[in-house]
């Protein structure tokens, strides 16, 4: 994305603030700040117009939420359509762009899924046929059943009538990214790649080469493509089953991660 782009982001992030503090005038920035789970600084810093680059995608997405009482990003999406906003949200969450998937996002649920473990335990509840009590255990042992525990407490799994299975009321979620590669890591260890029975039930590929910056948004825009029609899939109630399938996607440069300016509080970034 261009300096201009970004600029004229940061020009609406600035608007933004400064028209919900206009219209509450019984909240403070430092009010705001704990609604949205910003650091006083950063949020100042972004009221008077001095930050150079963009903040985190997860400290915008917050922040936008915070201001439009809003937890969906396709919602987001649609309020901020035709504007650089809009744009930029676009580019990071085109698979939700179309607005037919509820994904949500929420700060505690980010927090209380940090570990690898709880983060399994909650894909596996959020797949339609839950998760057992006696598969946590068998997959993770007594910890995993202590986080299990955990999460039952928070009132973001429940038991269902059976006695045993645990399920969620959210049946798609968002997390940040800050604890994306570890996530990552925990569900690609069940990759299986020798051969089991008689027939592969997986696909595993990795590819790399130098590419241009053409090249480089032409595979972006294949796999944005392919993740699409694989959301479809996997919220269409004709394919709902029993076999807990994951999917992972990532595609980046095999380079050093460019430095954040805005480092005083690091906040996760989006999937």
């Amino acid at each position: 994305m261009s300096a201009l782009n970004n600029n004229l982001i940061l020009n609406q992030l600035q608007d933004s603030v400064l028209s919900y503090l206009g219209r509450n005038k019984n909240i403070s920035l430092n009010g705001l700040s704990k609604r949205c789970s910003i650091s006083e600084p950063t949020l100042r810093r972004i009221k008077n117009g001095q930050i150079k680059t963009l903040p985190t995608l997860t400290t915008i997405i917050d922040l936008l939420c915070s201001l439009n009482k809003v937890d969906k990003i396709p919602e987001l999406i649609e309020i901020y359509k035709e504007t650089p906003i809009g744009a930029f949200l676009n580019e990071h969450f085109s698979v939700l762009a179309s607005g037919d998937y509820s994904y949500e996002f929420n700060q505690e649920l980010d927090e209380s899924l940090r570990d690898n473990i709880s983060y399994l335990i909650f894909k596996l509840s959020c797949n339609t046929s839950g998760v057992t009590h006696t598969k946590i255990k068998e997959m993770f042992g007594k910890h995993g059943t202590d986080k299990l525990e955990v999460l039952e407490k928070k009132n973001l799994i429940k038991k269902e009538s059976d006695g045993e299975t645990y399920k969620t009321a959210i049946e798609a979620f968002s997390l940040g990214h800050e604890h994306f590669v570890e996530h990552f890591k925990a569900v690609a260890d069940f990759i299986k790649t020798g051969e089991i029975g008689p027939k592969k039930n997986n696909l595993f590929y990795n590819f790399s080469e130098s590419v241009n910056e053409k090249g480089m948004r032409e595979i972006l825009q294949i796999q944005r493509l392919a993740l699409k029609k694989i959301a479809k899939v996997l919220n269409d109630k004709e394919y709902t089953g029993e076999i807990p399938l994951f999917v992972l996607s990532a595609i980046d440069t095999l380079d050093l991660p460019q430095q954040e300016e805005d480092s005083a509080k690091s906040k996760p970034t989006l999937h």
